[in-house]
């Protein structure tokens, strides 16, 4: 694997991994990437420290590892292996096997962060297994058109978009599955203060006031991380901390703390 300097994109250094790897993922809790060795020779996962770019773990999953996912809520990275039929979930700190997830040809994932899930697209099943990130337990198997090999999510509708190839559709999920801290959009959009739930933030529209994207939200050093608008945020991948949202327009600021 090259590891190349962001800031001057030169190549810093070559890693050493398994056979053929074919999928990487960041954690951003400890600071490692993971790589998925696809080849029979291999069926592991490299862990990679971020910082002097060496090699400090392996961990065994299933056959044939294709994709990886991360679960910044719970630190967990999962592994979709298409040939062992199971989704391996790996602890982010300790880098051991948490659980194994049973799973028909998976070949693709993708992490709701509203409701801490992780989907799985079954390739040749025509289903979506729903894993739950805290208990590693299967919530549900929906069926979706023919041979599903995409995943994306969309924040603002908590929805989950599937691409069936053989199917030449896309199915949309919606999750209708909420608990007491999950309040549904109705009710979070009537308050007046910017909330954050289940590492989602909500930026309510200010009354009277038709508010641009001039709103960011600022860490604890002053440093702008990211502009924010009306409505929904995905902040799932900032570290848990406090921040502040500057709006411009109302000249005010307003401090947040985000936990994962």
């Amino acid at each position: 694997m090259t590891v190349l300097d962001g800031a001057t994109d030169s190549v810093l250094t070559t890693v050493l991994v398994g056979y053929e790897p074919c999928a990487l993922c960041y954690n951003l809790r400890d600071n490692k990437v993971y790589c998925a060795n696809i080849s029979n020779y291999s069926h592991d996962v490299t862990v990679i420290d971020g910082v002097s770019n060496s090699v400090i773990a392996t961990v065994p999953v299933g056959m044939v590892p294709r994709v990886l996912c991360y679960n910044p809520r719970n630190n967990k990275v999962y592994s979709a292996n298409w040939g062992g039929y199971d989704v391996t979930v790996i602890d982010g700190a300790a880098d051991s096997v948490l659980a194994t997830v049973a799973a028909v040809y998976p070949q693709a994932l993708c992490y709701n962060s509203a409701n801490n899930k992780v989907y799985c697209a079954d390739g040749w099943s025509n289903r979506v297994t729903v894993i739950d990130g805290l208990t590693n337990s299967v919530v549900v198997t929906i069926g979706v058109g023919a041979n599903p090999v995409a995943l994306e999510w969309n924040p603002a509708q908590n929805r989950m978009y599937v691409a069936n190839y053989d199917g030449s559709s896309v199915s949309v999920l919606r999750d209708t599955t909420v608990d007491v801290e999950e309040t549904p959009n109705t009710e979070v959009r009537t308050r007046n203060a910017a909330t954050i739930v289940r590492a989602v933030l909500f930026l309510p529209a200010a009354s009277g006031v038709k508010r641009q994207a001039s709103s960011v939200l600022l860490d604890i050093s002053g440093r702008k991380v990211m502009a924010l608008r009306p409505g929904v945020n995905d902040v799932s991948g900032l570290a848990p901390g406090v921040y502040f949202i500057l709006e411009a327009q109302a000249q005010a600021i307003r401090k947040v703390v985000l936990t994962h």
